[in-house]
């Protein structure tokens, strides 16, 4: 819901948006495998779940942490939609489709054990598909996860978003003009559509930036990912304060900077030159809210992408910034 606060003469002032916050969240993850043995308890306790060995054994078999094996002719989910973040990992999609047992872990617990839970959980799903030789998913974002050890502090570009790019110039399909070659190409298409799938288990709604460019699609989703990385900052201090109720309501203008650009990749913030910039939240359903540009900016949001108004961090074209990708 959107609303506005209005001074003596009626202009409106200051927009909010109120959504409501779950009192627990559920996350699950899969591991599928060709063999596993039967007591999954004992394999996730004996193998090393890295700096969350003493969690995963100290919440086994509670709410917050259950291991399980499914039947893969009787599975509530379909593998078919688990897709691969990255080209890497598309072998990974087939033997997830044609493994022979699966195990399922699933983490159910108050949004305040947020994102401890979740880690505990994915470092125990990382902790089968090792011993097991086989695949970890994660069916909150629809991703094969990853393969590695869970890192100690939490890290949003850490595959918690379901936040990758859809095929650039839509796999050929796509025949606007470049806007380098021609400046019609700034606002030559509306292929991209960008949503993020993971901010629920957070107690947040999801975000979503849509109608874009195709040139534009790198900076439209670090737009989304700052965006992200920002709410999520803010809603943890909320959380932090015990609220009595179960909705919050926010500013729809938000003041993002560089900094939280940074958090996002797990960055010093120092490795960033200080910026901000201006995004509008708009409510599209109870749990998605679009992410536009500011109201009083006059252009398109593809002009917004293109035209020198976001920091150099945001706009880089077709690259990920390595330096913060690499970031402990």
């Amino acid at each position: 819901m959107l609303a506005g606060r209005q001074s003596k003469g009626g202009a409106i002032m200051r927009s909010t948006l109120t959504f409501s916050v779950p009192a627990t969240t559920t996350s699950r993850f899969v591991v599928a495998a060709d063999a596993m043995p039967r007591d999954l308890h004992s394999l996730v306790r004996g193998e090393s779940a890295g700096p969350y060995g003493a969690h995963v054994s100290g919440r086994l078999g509670t709410p917050h942490l259950t291991i399980e094996r499914a039947d893969p002719e009787q599975l509530r989910w379909d593998p078919s939609q688990i897709r691969a973040a990255h080209r890497s990992q598309r072998g990974a999609e087939a033997r997830l489709r044609d493994a022979e047992h699966i195990a399922v872990v699933t983490t159910v617990g108050p949004v305040t054990d947020q994102p401890r839970g979740v880690q505990v959980a994915r470092a125990a799903a990382h902790a089968i598909a090792r011993a097991t030789n086989g695949v970890a998913a994660d069916l909150v974002t629809g991703h094969i996860c990853a393969v590695g050890d869970e890192r100690p502090r939490f890290v949003l570009a850490d595959d918690w978003l379901g936040d990758v790019l859809p095929p650039y110039r839509a796999n050929g399909r796509c025949t606007a003009p470049d806007p380098d070659q021609e400046l019609e190409g700034v606002n030559g298409c509306a292929c991209v559509r960008l949503l993020t799938r993971g901010l629920r288990r957070f107690g947040l709604p999801e975000l979503q930036i849509s109608e874009i460019a195709c040139p534009h699609d790198l900076a439209a989703l670090n737009v989304l990912r700052t965006t992200a990385r920002h709410l999520l900052t803010d809603h943890w201090s909320w959380l932090a304060t015990g609220p009595a109720g179960r909705t919050r309501t926010i500013d729809a203008d938000l003041t993002l900077t560089t900094g939280d650009y940074g958090d996002f990749w797990g960055a010093s913030r120092a490795s960033l030159a200080e910026a901000t910039f201006r995004v509008r939240l708009r409510p599209l359903t109870p749990r998605l809210i679009a992410v536009d540009p500011p109201d009083d900016y006059l252009g398109t949001a593809n002009d917004w992408l293109w035209g020198g108004t976001l920091p150099a961090c945001i706009t880089a074209q077709r690259a990920e910034t390595p330096s913060l990708n690499a970031a402990a």
